[in-house]
């Protein structure tokens, strides 16, 4: 048993150890909604640095609504560290990421940490709060498996950033910690500190290892098996992905295949950043990308009634266990613009997939387009039944249900808050429907629909 003191004289009694990352060990305590960070230096000068960083972070008041675990007390000597707050049943994401060994299953293993979706959504938000993170010029600057939590409750997926005292300013880069495996290679080379471009190489080795069970760098066969120098030489960006299009010499056909684990963007992504963008730090997709990547995959999954796992809707069978696709509806998102012709759909902005007897949030990500503090407040909410779809708004804004013909009728409906709307999914007389998110007469998004019957 370990006892720890705060600068208040609060007694905490760490209980687990949830954590290690490049600056130190994080523990829970026993019958507290908190965590506590031990930092291995014990040194006065480590002391008043931490005092220092700590006084910085509390300063930042536009953090508090992202998902950061904000530091309340520094501890008393002879310990150096400080009392985080932290949600109780919050789990690293590291075990969703690291397979265990001797498993006998590995597919039982994906499937109950939450299988895929949930895995994608856990990634989404961690990506956003990066995001916006950076948009406020700030750096986290340790990025690692064990530096995320998430939910260990399968139906939540909350997060939250442990190690706040990592945070400083971009334009303040003189550090270069970072966790080993998930430094980008100017860090490890000792050529750089740490950057928002740093970040999103910690982060795309976090997502790449957490979907694929794969290190992107050090798992492939020419590492795993040859000279241990070489794992060294991988992070340094000295030899190919293990995806590398061009260079298959670190291939590997182990872990889960990317096919069914990554979107075919997120595979774009993934080959951008570990490819040209592995030495070329100014190549490496943002975080906001990476965001909006794994969201979509997200929305492009729908669950397999047999095994209930999740798995991506352009697969005809499910992923884990071949039971055929069933029917549902693609939901796809368009811009309307008054003075063009409707039968103009234009570029295709994003896919959700609806299956029967279920539904989906439209949230402002989907209405608005757009990532932020307020991207996951629901606007509209529609069901699959039977041949129809429902719909109904969940606040004031005007919605609208339109259909028109070849015949050029015209059908106009206001979608409202206390009642579901109901329409059939295929085009019947009155050709398709559209939903749109804002004026007829004003430049916004819309939503078609499109059957898939099973296994088609």
């Amino acid at each position: 048993m370990k006892i720890v003191v705060d600068e208040q004289n609060t007694v905490y009694e760490l209980d687990q150890k949830l954590g290690e990352g490049g600056q130190g060990r994080v523990y829970s305590i026993k019958g507290g909604k908190r965590a506590i960070k031990l930092i291995p230096d014990k040194s006065t000068i480590r002391r008043d640095r931490l005092r220092r960083q700590l006084s910085q972070v509390r300063m930042l008041f536009d953090i508090q609504q992202l998902p950061i675990a904000m530091p309340l007390e520094m501890l008393q000597p002879p310990h150096v560290g400080y009392v985080m707050e932290l949600l109780t049943g919050m789990i690293p994401i590291s075990k969703l990421t690291y397979l265990p060994q001797k498993i006998e299953c590995p597919v039982t293993w994906y499937l109950q940490g939450g299988g895929l979706r949930r895995r994608l959504i856990l990634l989404g938000k961690s990506a956003e709060a990066l995001s916006q993170l950076h948009g406020r010029g700030l750096v986290y600057a340790d990025p690692s498996p064990n530096n995320i939590f998430v939910s260990s409750d399968l139906d939540a997926n909350e997060i939250r950033f442990i190690d706040a005292d990592n945070l400083c300013y971009e334009s303040n880069v003189s550090s270069s910690f970072y966790t080993p495996g998930y430094g980008a290679p100017e860090l490890v080379k000792g050529k750089s500190g740490v950057n928002t471009l740093t970040d999103a190489h910690a982060f795309a080795v976090i997502a790449f290892q957490t979907l694929t069970t794969l290190h992107p760098l050090t798992d492939g066969d020419l590492v795993s098996y040859g000279e241990p120098e070489l794992e060294e030489k991988a992070l340094q960006g000295e030899i190919p992905w293990i995806d590398n299009p061009n260079d298959n010499s670190n291939y590997t056909d182990k872990g889960f295949p990317r096919d069914i684990t990554l979107s075919p963007r997120l595979q774009t992504l993934a080959n951008k950043c570990f490819g040209e963008g592995l030495l070329n730090p100014q190549k490496r997709p943002g975080l906001n990308q990476w965001a909006e990547y794994l969201y979509n995959a997200a929305d492009f999954t729908i669950t397999c009634p047999s095994c209930h796992s999740t798995y991506y809707t352009n697969q005809k069978d499910c992923s884990w266990c071949e039971y055929p696709r069933p029917d549902l509806v693609i939901v796809e998102i368009y811009r309307w613009h008054p003075d063009e012709k409707p039968e103009k759909k234009g570029k295709l902005l994003q896919v959700m997939a609806l299956q029967r007897d279920s539904s989906v949030i439209l949230t402002n990500r989907i209405i608005n387009g757009r990532l932020g503090i307020d991207a996951h407040q629901p606007n509209l909410e529609i069901e699959f039944t039977d041949h129809y779809l429902r719909v109904h708004k969940c606040n004031n804004q005007t919605f609208l249900l339109t259909s028109q013909n070849q015949e050029n009728n015209k059908i106009e409906r206001e979608i409202s808050e206390d009642r579901w709307l109901k329409f059939p999914v295929e085009a019947g007389k009155y050709g398709d429907w559209l939903l749109h998110f804002g004026s007829l007469n004003c430049p916004h998004r819309y939503a078609s629909f499109r059957l898939i019957k099973g296994g088609d």
